[in-house]
């Protein structure tokens, strides 16, 4: 019938057709096929097709965007080994991430990491938000003292935190790197220079403070790690991230680090160089409104600057033998001879850029020390030196 009408017509059916009749010849009726069936199933595997073909493709998109928006900074290069996806958690992952900066005083990248993740936060979506979490895994960053033309690695000049933002679509709320190392470099000083923190692990919460839009302080930063492979370090900060001016509380600990791990650094900056002992830090800082108040709190114990049977040939240097002699009496005068241990209070206040130190208070607490009582390596109660 359809060929028929076709032929009547004057025009050409696409198909053979003549196949089509509602009834046999002997007027015995059939079933006609379901047509809108088999469109509707060639139109599912078009779709299914579809989405296959752009999941192939995807990652390579993904890594050629990751790659532009990591070389969008000035003075910057950066590149991705490869992408993962895992989009039925809403997650993708950045393999093999470097990032160089350019004219560098050092071949070591600013920041590598193995892995990078960024996935939504699925107790923000219970609350009926949607906010990313990233995190970073065995990160290294790295950064150097400039020479000779070469500049020094800080990392300025970029906005890193616009850079995050790019690399996920939603607002990000917590920031977690594991097992990262942080590196201060010095090749050309003579001794050469590496003082580091490893097994940096540190938790970032609350960056859109999503949780309580009253507080003022809602991101929190926990940090802890190990200083040059040794001495505990714990972190605590409470910031504002949304304050005009610096708005923070800062509480930090280093515990036990054995001073001749730096030898060094101080060596190559001052004309000291400790031989043996061991050294606690503590500090408290409070900043608002572009104030900061506070206090660092060395404590030596067991140093020795000198060891008369082992001079060395950098100690038959007249300059660094008499700063090491001098060093040395003035931690004899100044010890806590039942502790035997050297130790002060340094109140710290004024502006943030530019913080000044009391130091006939900083002198009275190192005779205190001395000759009242030693200092316990604890925090300061308020406003009082214990």
């Amino acid at each position: 019938m359809a060929h028929t009408f076709c032929t009547l017509a004057g025009i050409r059916c696409p198909v053979d057709m003549t196949w089509i009749k509602d009834s046999r010849s002997d007027g015995t009726p059939v079933n006609r096929p379901h047509f809108r069936r088999y469109r509707y199933g060639y139109g599912v595997l078009l779709f299914i097709a579809l989405l296959v073909l752009i999941r192939a493709l995807l990652p390579s998109l993904v890594k050629d965007y990751v790659n532009h928006t990591l070389n969008s900074s000035s003075g910057y290069e950066g590149h991705v080994g490869d992408i993962h996806l895992a989009l039925w958690r809403g997650a993708y992952e950045i393999r093999d991430i470097e990032i160089r900066q350019l004219n560098s005083a050092t071949q070591e990248p600013l920041f590598k990491a193995p892995k990078m993740e960024f996935s939504v936060l699925r107790g923000a979506l219970i609350r009926g938000t949607v906010v990313a979490r990233i995190r970073v895994f065995e990160a290294k960053l790295s950064f150097a003292a400039g020479h000779a033309g070469n500049a020094a690695q800080t990392g300025k000049g970029a906005n890193w935190a616009d850079i995050l933002k790019k690399l996920t679509p939603f607002r990000i709320d917590r920031f977690e790197t594991i097992d990262g190392q942080v590196h201060y470099y010095d090749l050309y000083s003579d001794p050469k220079v590496d003082v580091y923190l490893n097994q940096v692990n540190a938790i970032i919460t609350n960056l859109t403070n999503q949780e309580d839009q009253q507080k003022r302080r809602a991101a929190t930063l926990q940090l802890d790690a190990l200083a040059v492979g040794q001495a505990q370090v714990r972190l605590d900060l409470q910031i504002d991230p949304f304050a005009e001016k610096p708005d923070f509380n800062l509480k930090a600990r280093l515990t036990e680090l054995q001073v001749d791990r730096m030898r060094d650094f101080l060596r190559a900056y001052t004309l000291v160089d400790p031989k043996s002992g061991t050294l606690d830090v503590l500090t408290e800082l409070n900043a608002k409104d572009g104030g900061v108040k506070g206090y660092i709190k060395p404590l030596f114990h067991d140093l020795q600057l000198l060891q008369w049977k082992h001079i060395t040939e950098q100690e038959k240097d007249p300059l660094h033998f008499l700063v090491d002699a001098v060093g040395s009496v003035v931690n004899l005068i100044f010890q806590n001879q039942s502790k035997d241990q050297l130790a002060t209070v340094i109140p710290i206040e004024g502006r943030v850029d530019s913080p000044g130190v009391d130091v006939f208070s900083t002198i009275g607490n190192l005779v205190k020390n001395a000759t009242v009582k030693a200092f316990s390596p604890t925090f300061e109660k308020a406003g009082k030196s214990d």
